[in-house]
């Protein structure tokens, strides 16, 4: 029967062949599967990064808006009070450690 086979095909055969040989030692050996197992965590880590990071970049645009001209009063004192600490004259601070 491999007599009728062209070279070809016998060389696609076997190039098939040592591809899914390999292909199933891989999958079979101890440290193809676990290492399988560690980059699928390591992408679902990095998917939540990459939303957690997206969350951020919208707050941030949020901010930048809110303080460029023309800037909103409001914006602008939440700004100084959460960032910087700033309080009016009339106000007493109370830190509680």
């Amino acid at each position: 029967m491999l007599e009728k086979v062209s070279p070809r095909k016998r060389l696609l055969l076997g190039a098939f062949a040592a591809s899914v040989s390999l292909s199933a030692l891989s999958l079979a050996d101890a440290g193809g599967l676990r290492r399988l197992d560690r980059l699928r965590a390591d992408i679902q880590r990095q998917e939540q990064k990459n939303r957690d990071l997206r969350a951020e970049n919208a707050r941030l645009v949020k901010t930048i808006r809110e303080l460029s001209p023309p800037i909103q009063p409001a914006a602008l004192e939440k700004a100084a009070r959460e960032q910087l600490g700033f309080v009016k004259q009339d106000e007493v601070l109370i830190k509680f450690e």
